[in-house]
């Protein structure tokens, strides 16, 4: 047991940050099913909008995080964009975010504003070595969530109501792992004969070496060292994901009552359940000095690279058909065309890659920028082409803390300051239209409280997004957005051994 003096703040801190994080855990997973992220008519096609892997911080700087990793001191925050981000913090961390949408629906008539909020993303990141981390996680894969009435004349018939209605979408449960697969070779290397070798050589007597001789033994064993330091900067990561979920789609077609026929009632239920996999690289360089003057603060270029394979996944869908009669506002069904339950199929998800660059100065300013492509002209729904096309992305995000260890009362100069912006070609083309999407991003993050003897660090984070998406033309829907989100950061020392029994 730890001795009561010492021991009590970081038994409570644990325990306050564990119960907070259970918690938030029940309630994510107690609504995962039941929360509408979205409120697009666009969301109907193919698996409904897909939602990116930000966090806070991220989400602020235009969605940018494949290059994005941790430095070797807190403030540490998670990077879900790239597992192989995951190695790089030295403590436990959790984050977790709640999302707010304002979404204006407008076509060349009528205009339509629509609010909603759900629960973001929930992680927890814990460092097992310094080459070695991991990842805990549940966050929306996809969602969906639409209604729409459309109105068409029929020769012989009159005016038809077309009812469409749809709702649900897929989470993502993931466990990933981040590892530094050359991290020993600068400590191999001082231990092996070859170094041992150059040593000696080094250390030869002045009469026996001349001191160009001596150099050259000494710029051989930096280029090793420098070359095997170089390596131990490459990170590999995975996440192992679990994606369930179910999308529910209905239409009804309405008759005038004046035509004397059925109305017809047709939804579909797919349900999604298996495992899926994406694969991250990192590497950062560091630039300490300039032309043999050391920098005040260090520079890093950050390179990273994310891929998914295209992946089958395991599907089922319920399907049901029948016509009926609306008498005063109640059905009264008639009979069923067509009842069809548990049929089992594949999902096809397409193959997906990003390319990310960043430049750091210290712990002051950041930049990153992404490129992220993904397949979609493959995906098939129950070998049923999709439709769709294949998406692009690009994203420019920069971070800048005046002065992260400024005093108490300096809070402004401690606090992050997040630009970004970011453009996308949508997988959906509608009309002979391809639909973009814009959208320009601030944020802040907010330090509470620091301590470096416990090793404990938070921050809220708040993030905004304005933009939109689609055109009014060709008689298409525009969606005009605003978005935020309000995240939380801790980052508290676990697996510390007590040193009082």
């Amino acid at each position: 047991m730890r001795n009561n003096k010492k021991g009590f703040p970081v038994r409570v801190c644990n325990a306050a940050f564990s119960l907070a994080f259970t918690i938030f855990s029940l309630l994510q997973i107690s609504v995962s099913n039941a929360q509408t992220a979205t409120s697009s008519p666009y969301s109907r096609y193919g698996l409904g909008d897909i939602n990116g892997k930000s966090n806070g911080q991220s989400f602020a700087m235009g969605g940018t995080g494949i290059a994005l990793q941790n430095d070797s001191l807190p403030m540490f925050f998670i990077n879900t964009a790239n597992p192989a981000s995951y190695c790089s913090s030295r403590l436990t961390t959790a984050d977790f975010g709640i999302n707010y949408q304002q979404m204006q629906l407008e076509s060349s008539s009528t205009k339509k504003t629509i609010n909603s909020a759900s629960l973001g993303y929930m992680t927890l990141a814990f460092p097992f070595k310094k080459w070695w981390g991991a990842c805990v996680g549940l966050m929306p894969y996809s969602s969906v969530g639409y209604k729409i009435t459309d109105n068409l004349p029929i020769d012989n018939v009159g005016n038809v109501d077309y009812l469409y209605e749809g709702s649900g979408g897929i989470n993502q449960l993931f466990f990933g792992n981040g590892i530094k697969p050359f991290y020993a070779l600068p400590r191999m290397f001082t231990k092996s004969t070859k170094y041992k070798q150059l040593i000696a050589k080094k250390n030869a007597d002045n009469t026996l070496k001349s001191d160009s001789a001596k150099r050259v033994d000494l710029c051989l064993m930096n280029s090793i060292m420098k070359r095997r330091k170089e390596a131990q900067a490459i990170s590999l990561g995975v996440n192992f994901s679990y994606l369930f979920g179910g999308i529910d789609h209905s239409r009804r077609t309405i008759f005038p009552a004046t035509y004397g026929d059925y109305n017809t009632s047709t939804g579909t239920t797919t349900r999604i359940s298996d495992v899926y996999l994406d694969y991250g690289l990192q590497y950062a360089h560091t630039i300490d000095s300039v032309r043999g003057r050391e920098l005040k603060r260090k520079v890093k270029l950050l390179f990273g690279v994310t891929f998914a394979a295209q992946t089958n996944i395991n599907a089922k869908t319920d399907s049901l058909t029948y016509n009926y009669y609306d008498y005063q506002g109640y059905e009264s069904v008639r009979d069923t065309v067509e009842n069809n339950q548990n049929y089992q199929g594949k999902i096809t998800l397409p193959l997906s890659l990003g390319v990310g660059v960043g430049f750091k100065k210290g712990d002051r300013l950041m930049v990153m920028a992404d490129l992220a492509m993904q397949n979609w002209s493959s995906y098939q729904a129950f070998n049923q082409p999709g439709g769709l096309k294949n998406s692009m992305r690009v994203s420019l995000g920069a971070q800048m803390v005046p002065n992260s260890k400024a005093l108490q009362k300096q809070y402004l100069s401690r606090m992050s300051y997040r630009i970004g912006v970011r453009y996308a070609q949508t997988a959906l083309e509608l009309k002979s239209t391809q639909l973009t999407e814009q959208a320009i991003t601030c944020g802040f993050g907010f330090p509470v409280g620091r301590n470096y003897l416990l090793q404990n660090f938070s921050m809220i984070n708040v993030g905004f997004e304005i933009g939109q998406r689609g055109t009014v033309n060709n008689d298409l829907i525009k969606e005009s957005f605003f978005k935020a989100t309000l995240g939380f950061t801790i980052n508290d020392r676990w697996f510390v051994k007590p040193k009082f029994d």
